[in-house]
């Protein structure tokens, strides 16, 4: 009996030595609780050792994967800074903002899907496209995809053909929100309602812009007396390497200076921020008669964020020039104050796509 309780004894430290080491090379290469229970829970349902110890290594490794790939998912950080040059700023209230990674593949593509790239191809005639703009200071509705959008030229003064597009209705509205939504524009309203400790924030008034000359620029504000709480931001999707594209004028109108755009980050233009489409011309060289025009252009989205409140509504309402929101209903921004962001409810977002 002796005999065999040493056998057993022998026995039983030999599977516990075996075991310690199946241990620990599962710990080389997982956490130990989760794949310890799986490790003992699969022993036995396996023909030999090896043969489980490399499914389970497979196994480890798509979760690692996983794990990378969610990730790679998480929110960035954005950052949120004035506009500088040589340290210093010229305007209180222009500002430049990071943008997350997909925000302008997904405008892009919208952009294509849609056919709102095609119209400004013809309006600006690029390429060996004939074009044909609109006459300044008119507009006219167009569907894209069923959906109802105004385009509008600015008046002469603005010395460009520059063209404005936007949303002519809330569903039309409510469609590009979901594409900001896919980009991961919520990113940004949390970005800017915490630098700028606001209460909430809505997208409120959306467009894209494109333009291939621009003879002089127009010194304008796009928000005024909002109690710094209403932002345009100009998002760049087609660039040509040329010259800066906008132009900054300070507060105290003494100096001007230049900004270049750049893929990813927003310019941001706030209360009072005076600036301009700088002086550009990106059409082809039409003196040679054996040469085609190869007029190019620049194309943004833009999006109009703010904290509505009844102390700035009727400023915002001032800022308005196409369809949507409806021009002097101070009721409908109020209605929809909040809607993206909320300092205080973490479930106010942007629409979620469709699928």
């Amino acid at each position: 009996m002796r005999g065999i309780y040493k056998h057993t004894e022998r026995c039983a430290t030999s599977i516990f030595i075996v075991m310690n080491i199946l241990v620990i090379s599962v710990r080389s290469f997982a956490p130990v609780p989760i794949y310890r229970e799986l490790f003992f829970s699969r022993l036995g349902a396996h023909s030999t050792t090896s043969d489980y110890l490399q499914s389970l290594s497979l196994e480890v490794e798509q979760r690692c994967n996983d794990n990378n790939a969610s990730e790679q998912m998480q929110p960035q950080h954005l950052s949120c800074e004035p506009m500088q040059w040589e340290g210093k700023q010229l305007s209180q209230n222009a500002y430049r903002v990071d943008l997350p990674p997909n925000l302008v593949p997904e405008l892009r593509a919208y952009a294509d899907r849609m056919g709102i790239r095609d119209m400004y191809n013809r309006l600006l005639g690029v390429g060996d496209v004939d074009g044909h703009a609109l006459l300044p200071g008119t507009e006219n509705i167009q569907s894209f995809e069923g959906y109802n959008w105004m385009v509008q030229r600015p008046r002469s003064h603005w010395a460009s053909n520059m063209h404005w597009t936007s949303p002519a209705d809330e569903t039309a509205h409510d469609d590009y929100l979901r594409v900001l939504s896919a980009g991961g524009f919520d990113q940004v309203l949390e970005t800017v309602g915490t630098c700028f400790e606001l209460e909430a924030l809505s997208a409120y008034h959306l467009s894209f812009i494109g333009v291939s000359h621009c003879a002089k620029g127009f010194i304008h504000t796009d928000v005024d007396n909002s109690g710094r709480k209403a932002f345009n931001m100009i998002i760049p999707l087609v660039l040509q390497d040329e010259e800066p594209e906008l132009e900054i004028l300070s507060d105290d109108e003494t100096m001007t200076r230049f900004y270049r755009y750049k893929y990813n980050v927003a310019s941001m233009m706030g209360d009072g921020a005076l600036h301009a489409t700088a002086s550009c011309d990106y059409r082809g060289n039409v003196d040679r008669v054996d040469a085609k025009s190869s007029t190019r252009m620049r194309l943004a989205a833009t999006v109009y964020i703010g904290d509505i409140t009844p102390n700035n509504v009727n400023q915002l309402l001032l800022s308005l020039t196409q369809a949507y929101p409806p021009v002097g209903d101070a009721q409908h921004l109020l209605d929809r104050a909040g809607s993206h962001w909320s300092k205080s409810n973490s479930s106010k977002k942007l629409p979620l796509p469709i699928l």
